[in-house]
């Protein structure tokens, strides 16, 4: 799938269209290369059964981003425990909830310029 730089997130998924099935944890499995983060982007309805918890596929120490399209209540992973967080929704916005989380774990203010702060 080829995007543009700048290209709306939304405008990429409407893209998608009937691919079946998820499986979450074969995907970051395969595309997962040591990255400092992992963002994941799914309706949450992985097949755990059989293939695991999709978050497991990265060490503990990389924080793991999902969000949830579909709103149902369980999903394929914890959130909150650790640097596993869990979303519900999305749009354009939704993506600098990683920003303030990270930054919030060193107790930078979002809106104070990074050299301000740590004086």
């Amino acid at each position: 799938m080829k995007f543009g730089a700048g290209e709306s997130v939304l405008k990429i998924l409407d893209r998608f269209d009937g691919l079946g099935g998820t499986n979450t944890t074969e995907a970051v499995r395969r595309f997962y290369k040591e990255h400092d983060r992992v963002l994941i982007v799914t309706d949450e309805q992985a097949t755990y059964h059989y293939h695991g918890d999709p978050t497991e596929q990265v060490p503990a120490a990389v924080p793991v981003y999902t969000w949830n399209l579909a709103g149902y209540r369980a999903g394929h992973g914890a959130s909150g425990e650790g640097n596993r967080h869990v979303f519900g929704g999305l749009s354009d916005a939704a993506f600098r909830m990683v920003q303030l989380l990270e930054a919030g774990e060193n107790a930078d203010w979002p809106w104070a310029a990074p050299d301000t702060v740590r004086g």
